[in-house]
């Protein structure tokens, strides 16, 4: 890839510069990482070096400099001032923002474990389940033990609970494979339950509004362009519109969510395991549960757990419950 290629995330501007076969390359790399069966980003290291690409330098690429050209916001073509998103480019870019996004939970998925509240969910239920013990947000990862590698849920004694005032207690370690099955039946249970037939409320239509503010977005670009706003001016002011574009629209997505749980297409997006589809099936599940309260069954157990080892919250049960 050449000097100006997306490679060269740091110099502002140069996205447009990325040419076919660079894009070519880039979205080759995405394919390999989001198969079915992924590869790892050695594997696109090989295929760009195998394909003759050289790195912005002239020299072969390593893992960390494909890593790094998927790590650029500019590869998804996200513009940020100051550290804060405030859009998409006008450019042409070879991921779109979502494609981006998915790379960015793979990559995650396979560094080291992030700081506490960093990263992206990896796991349906991951957020959701508790210490039945001290309350603190368990965790969820994978593990190796005797040669059988399989996801545990855990309270982890070195994490900080009840607004940081104290440490898990570390009472509880789980496989996780059986938990998810009964959440899942849960969840399933809740999609084949008919909803209450109900008079339909006024649809809130924010198409106007999101027009509107579109609108103002581009007049003053234009304005921009034409020099008559200061660049300061310009990107402050954009951030602002931007948020509230964001505002609107994720309003806009949520109301569509809730409309999805009743119709035959939310058993689609529940089906769909795949990574890319990880945040729509935890809506739903957020639409259906809490919080699962998480117990310890001791250790060496050989037959089942028990159901009441785990205590599921619907939603809305606790509001009526202090109506009670």
């Amino acid at each position: 890839m050449r000097e100006e290629s997306v490679s060269s995330a740091s110099k502002p501007g140069r996205i447009q510069e990325v040419d076919e076969q660079e894009r070519e390359l880039i979205l080759a790399g995405y394919r390999m990482l989001m198969d079915r069966q992924p590869k790892t980003p050695g594997d696109v290291t090989r295929l760009w070096n195998a394909l003759g690409s050289t790195t912005p330098q002239g020299g072969v690429w390593t893992i960390n400099a494909v890593k790094r050209v998927f790590r650029a916001e500019r590869t998804g073509g996200v513009v940020t001032h100051k550290g804060h998103d405030i859009g998409d480019s006008v450019y042409g870019a070879p991921l779109t923002r979502e494609q981006w996004e998915n790379v960015q939970t793979i990559l995650d998925g396979r560094a080291t474990p992030a700081a506490q509240g960093q990263g992206k969910r990896k796991h349906v239920y991951s957020g959701f389940l508790r210490c039945g013990y001290c309350k603190s947000i368990m965790r969820v990862q994978w593990v190796t033990d005797q040669g059988r590698t399989f996801r545990r849920a855990f309270c982890h004694s070195g994490q900080r609970t009840g607004g940081g005032q104290r440490l898990g207690c570390g009472k509880v370690s789980r496989k996780y494979e059986w938990i998810e099955e009964r959440l899942n039946e849960v969840v399933e249970a809740a999609l084949d339950r008919p909803k209450p037939q109900q008079p339909p409320g006024p649809a809130e239509d924010l198409t106007g509004a999101i027009r509107l503010l579109e609108d103002r977005i581009h007049a003053m670009r234009v304005m921009w362009k034409a020099g008559r706003m200061e660049d300061e001016d310009y990107f402050e002011s954009l951030a602002h519109l931007r948020g509230e574009l964001q505002t609107l629209r994720t309003r806009e997505t949520a109301a569509a969510v809730r409309h999805s749980r009743a119709e035959p297409d939310a058993w689609t997006v529940w089906r769909d395991d795949s990574i890319e589809n990880l945040e729509r099936r935890r809506t739903i599940v957020a639409s259906v549960i809490d919080k699962v309260e998480v117990f310890s069954i001791g250790r060496g157990r050989r037959k089942p757990p028990e159901m009441n080892s785990i205590k599921i919250t619907p939603v809305g049960a606790e509001d009526q419950s202090r109506s009670d």
